[in-house]
């Protein structure tokens, strides 16, 4: 830690940190490790992320090394921007730090496989599966699959096995046989599917965590289940994590419960908190009621903590009738 810090004296990386309000600057010079830096919208936490990637690399951190991860691509654009015009100084090419949305990552590990990935689009399958469909129901299937697939990480043969199965665990089973007739994935499985592939290969899970030895996520507070498992898996066992994000901006209602306590192997350095800017108590507050009632996407329902058939069961939508409450049959 003290070579960084000794390293960290060309100009433009100084200028920088010296332009950050102390709390920015303590976050974004914190000893390398799990860190979550949690502020309000317009506190400059994307700021500070750029900080602390230039400041990464002045204290001799390789620049492939250090990957930056941020919820969808009109967010990576931006980013990656900011990032080349803080390493231009460094002379260091624009695209030398891996700058990704969690989907283009994961379509990226899969290629590493050399796996074929031929993209459709969900909708238009099930508009094809189940042509009298409403567009207000393959809407909430859609959001329903979603979270089978990416928060539950439900597996289809044991959901297809399950007799108890309800009207949309089946419909789920029908659309993913779909998918693997096809040989075709949908925009979920380039998360999930890397996923599951890096917890398969030793090898191919040690490559991809040495492309991200330091990994900063932006916007964390949107991340689903599959996508914060990817980030820890990656990030571990030296858990080199930055996350930074605002509960209060979630579009889930709050922080992924593995975010607030990130779920890092015992023996390595507890989470450095941050926060960015303070908040009011009133707009928490405020915040809080717009989004109560809004289901987290981190984690199961508090009545799914059984099996993933009896999960699915309890989220069964009665497929004639889509503007009724499931009833957990």
């Amino acid at each position: 830690m003290a070579r960084l810090r000794r390293m960290t004296s060309h100009p433009s990386v100084t200028d920088r940190l010296a332009r950050l309000a102390p709390d920015q600057r303590a976050a974004a010079t914190a000893p390398p490790g799990p860190i979550l830096c949690v502020a309000p919208a317009g506190s400059g936490k994307t700021t500070t992320l750029v900080a602390r990637v230039a400041w990464l690399i002045g204290g001799g951190v390789a620049p492939d090394t250090i990957a930056a991860i941020t919820f969808n691509r009109r967010a990576a654009e931006e980013l990656q921007e900011r990032v080349a015009t803080a390493l231009a100084p460094l002379d260091v090419p624009a695209r030398a730090v891996r700058v990704r949305t969690f989907h283009a990552l994961g379509l990226e590990i899969l290629r590493s496989t050399g796996m074929r990935v031929e993209l459709v689009d969900r909708a238009a399958v099930l508009a094809e599966l189940a042509p009298a469909l409403e567009p207000a129901t393959i809407a909430r299937l859609d959001t329903a699959f979603s979270r089978l697939k990416l928060d539950l990480r439900a597996r289809v043969d044991e959901v297809a096995a399950d007799p108890a199965a309800g009207p949309l665990a089946r419909a789920w089973v029908a659309y993913e046989r779909a998918l693997a007739e096809r040989g075709a994935l949908d925009f979920d499985d380039l998360v999930r599917r890397a996923l599951d592939a890096l917890e398969r290969s030793p090898s191919l899970l040690a490559r991809w965590r040495a492309s991200c030895g330091h990994l900063l996520v932006d916007e964390a507070q949107d991340l689903d289940r599959s996508q914060l498992d990817l980030a820890l898996l990656l990030a571990a066992p030296a858990n080199r994590i930055f996350l930074v994000g605002d509960d209060d901006q979630s579009s889930y209602g709050s922080l992924p419960k593995g975010m607030r306590t990130p779920s890092i192997p015992s023996g390595a350095s507890p989470p450095h908190h941050s926060r960015c800017a303070s908040q009011s108590r009133s707009r928490r507050r405020a915040e809080s009621s717009r989004h109560r009632g809004v289901p987290a996407r981190s984690s199961a329902p508090r009545h799914c903590q059984g099996t993933t058939a009896r999960c699915l069961r309890r989220w069964s939508i009665p497929l004639t009738h889509p503007h009724r409450p499931a009833n957990g049959c």
